[in-house]
């Protein structure tokens, strides 16, 4: 308690001392700063300085008292982003589940922003996602839609491109069939392709044998011979053909090989009745 009166004692004894000292002399300042001038006395000076420090040190304060709140703070948003993203999921599941194909496509750009994301688990979404859109389309430009909004950004697993052409062929789309067996056979071959091969006869089954045969060479042999074979026996009338497919067989055992076969033989047996 002393000491505090010691340092009121002389802060007043100061406090007189410096005010005698500028009644007499104020003092002068000059600020020039960028061609700006500001003239005042020394003793307005020292009071802006001080006030300026004051003011300061209470933003500081603010500052700490802030940064005290705020980690409560933001453990809070981390909690409700938490329960939004296991909501999302619960949602996401049950329209798996219900096979609500729609319901999760709107849901994907969602899943991907969420903590559920990585890179692995968002292309195998939408793969996933595009294999069911494409099998439950009814319509041709649906699927086409589909399939080009996705090429453009991701390069297709076989497994899509499998089910985009099949689907094509289901719908009745031959020529579209034709298009994409020749746009794919420029860089792979999948072997699940030469089911396709085993029911429909290409009308650009030149072009598309000439690709297989640089396949067969440079890159996927056994399914690219499967299906030159099965391209040999389309082009050939009769038993012909079927024995194309069959001495294929003895070699091959390829179940496209008999699934053609089968075909063949369905389409040119007599009709009765």
């Amino acid at each position: 308690m002393k000491r505090w009166l010691w340092v009121i004692t002389l802060g007043l004894i100061a406090g007189v001392a410096l005010a005698s000292f500028i009644s007499r002399d104020p003092g002068y300042a000059l600020l020039q700063v960028a061609g700006y001038r500001l003239e005042t006395s020394v003793v307005a000076l020292v009071l802006v300085a001080v006030g300026l420090f004051i003011f300061i040190r209470m933003v500081g304060r603010l500052v700490r008292i802030i940064m005290g709140v705020v980690p409560g703070f933001g453990r809070w948003l981390g909690k409700r982003r938490d329960a939004q993203n296991v909501m999302l999921l619960k949602a996401s599941l049950d329209d798996l589940l219900a096979e609500n194909v729609d319901g999760l496509a709107n849901k994907i750009t969602q899943l991907e922003r969420s903590q559920w994301h990585s890179v692995t688990r968002a292309a195998a979404l939408r793969e996933w996602l595009l294999l069911r859109q494409l099998r439950d389309s009814k319509k041709v430009n649906h699927v086409k839609k589909l399939w080009g909004g996705y090429t453009t950004a991701r390069k297709p697993s076989p497994s899509l491109q499998v089910q985009f052409v099949t689907r094509l062929y289901e719908l009745g789309a031959f020529a579209e069939v034709d298009a994409a067996l020749l746009e794919i056979a420029e860089a792979s071959w999948p072997d699940a392709l030469n089911g396709v091969l085993a029911v429909h006869h290409p009308k650009n089954a030149e072009q598309l044998m000439d690709r297989l045969g640089e396949l067969k060479v440079h890159g996927d042999r056994p399914a690219a011979e499967v299906g030159l074979v099965m391209l040999e026996a389309w082009g050939v009338d009769g038993e012909a053909g079927d024995e194309i497919l069959a001495e294929a067989y003895r070699t091959q055992t390829s179940i496209y090989l008999l699934q053609a076969l089968g075909t063949r033989r369905m389409l040119l047996a007599p009709k009765t009745g």
